[in-house]
């Protein structure tokens, strides 16, 4: 998996030209974003004024130019470019940003901007809340700082101070956490080069050495032993994982999950612009989810590569649990998976003249019309096996069988008809006659669906 995550990050680096900044900008975060609240700053001589407020839309072709990417402390993030959960909440964190970066830092700018934030900071931040509570939504926001120069503004990222503080910090992440520094000289277990190695540069949160216990001999600062990985690779890895944030993180329930293309030898150009294209995943068919757009794209490919499917359950901030792990699924497997799910749509059962029969002549549509957003695989195991607050056990199932189709693993048919009379039967006692019909027709497209594939036990 960090070999693709790895050799995505170096594709993407090379093709768009990043640089080490450009790299490691969090701007999967901001993809919901809708405005940005602008404080603007007018340069004159070696001081910078506060001039006023104004909102803009969010424009992703500027996202580098944001220079946003959050500490796990959650305190403040990077740059002053924050989101905006509240106006008062929103001014903390820009005084404590500067409270702590004008004493590590002498250059005048960010001095400068120190000093009018604070002698004029109501007055900003009053601005703020004004522009805030002018929107009808409230939600997606950021705030940044601009900076007038000779008529032309300017973001943060067109500053080499602020660039310097973010690669500082954005670098520091790999080898500095838990107030302890964990690197050393060592072979790098990606490129098999000998140079320094660091020890908290895995790209996912749930890899983490934040209790003694889990790190080598119980001493955090010898992690890097444990995944030694070079400070070039984990900038690749963190542009990897961006790219997989953007574009191939799923949403699945309570669930989500990453779809991680491994190209068997080099990556194909093709697949990566199909995969950016907004209009082709826009009209994709889904198989697993209603969000899976992805999948469709990459069904009609030969088998130059393989998916890994990685499923989490989302935890407090970056954090999650991994419920389910499938590596080497061909484009081929997903495809037959498409291709018998629409030849048990396609028989009459599941067709408007036999549906009429069932639910009365009024009925017009097939079997999609009828089951609605449940309409795709995921939609109708999750039927038999639904969520529940007081026990997380159908849960486990559910992710168990979405797991075993891709994974061309046989399912307990047993397991599946108790699944199917439990909820067909809750439906008949509680005398709801239309979802008893719709729960027996979804039983009868599954076990027909993983039949023909032979996947049942």
């Amino acid at each position: 998996m960090l070999e693709s995550i790895r050799s995505i990050g170096n594709y993407v680096i090379e093709n768009e030209g990043l640089n080490e900044e450009g790299a490691l900008v969090q701007d999967a975060k901001l993809k919901n974003v809708k405005k940005v609240i602008c404080i603007v700053f007018e340069q004159r001589d070696d001081n910078v004024i506060y001039d006023d407020v104004h909102l803009e839309d969010y424009d992703v072709a500027k996202s580098r130019k944001y220079l946003y990417r959050t500490f796990q402390h959650g305190r403040y993030d990077v740059t002053p470019t924050t989101r905006i959960m509240s106006p008062d909440k929103v001014k903390q964190r820009t005084f404590q940003w500067f409270e702590k970066y004008s004493k590590e830092y002498s250059n005048d700018l960010i001095q400068s901007l120190n000093r009018e934030i604070h002698n004029k900071g109501d007055e900003i931040f009053n601005s703020v809340s004004k522009k805030y509570n002018s929107l009808d939504k409230k939600r997606n926001l950021i705030l940044t700082i601009k900076i007038r120069r000779e008529g032309k503004e300017e973001y943060l990222g067109d500053f080499d101070v602020f660039k310097d503080v973010f690669k500082k910090e954005a670098l520091k992440k790999f080898y500095f956490k838990h107030d302890v520094e964990s690197k050393g000289i060592g072979v790098c277990c990606l490129c098999k080069k000998k140079d320094e190695v660091l020890g908290f540069a895995f790209p996912f949160s749930f890899h983490t050495f934040d209790k003694k216990g889990f790190a080598p001999d119980f001493l955090r600062e010898d992690a890097w032993k444990r995944l030694p990985i070079c400070m070039d690779c984990a900038i690749s890895l963190a542009a990897g994982k961006e790219f997989l944030d953007n574009y191939l993180l799923k949403r699945f329930y309570v669930f989500s999950f990453y779809v991680i293309p491994n190209f068997v030898f080099e990556i194909q150009a093709d697949i990566i612009d199909d995969i950016k294209d907004f209009d082709k995943r826009k009209y994709s068919e889904s198989l697993l989810g209603i969000e899976d757009d992805i999948l469709d794209l990459i069904k009609e490919r030969k088998d130059v590569l393989k998916l890994i499917f990685m499923f989490i359950k989302p935890k407090q901030k970056d954090f999650f649990d991994i419920v389910q792990y499938v590596e080497d699924v061909p484009p081929s497997w997903i495809k037959k998976l498409y291709d018998t799910l629409k030849e048990i749509e396609r028989l009459p059962l599941f067709k408007e003249e036999y549906l009429k029969k069932m639910f009365g002549e009024k009925w017009a549509g097939d079997s999609k019309e009828l089951f609605k957003g449940d309409a795709t695989i995921g939609g109708i195991v999750r039927t038999f096996f639904p969520s529940s607050k007081y026990t997380g056990i159908y849960d486990k199932y559910f992710m168990d069988i979405i797991g075993d189709i891709l994974a061309q693993r046989p399912i307990d048919k047993d397991l599946l008809v108790k699944a199917f009379m439990r909820e067909i039967r809750n439906r008949h006692l509680k005398e709801r006659i239309w979802d008893e019909k719709v729960y027996s027709l979804k039983s009868l497209m599954l076990l027909l669906f993983l039949e023909r594939l032979g996947l049942v036990r």
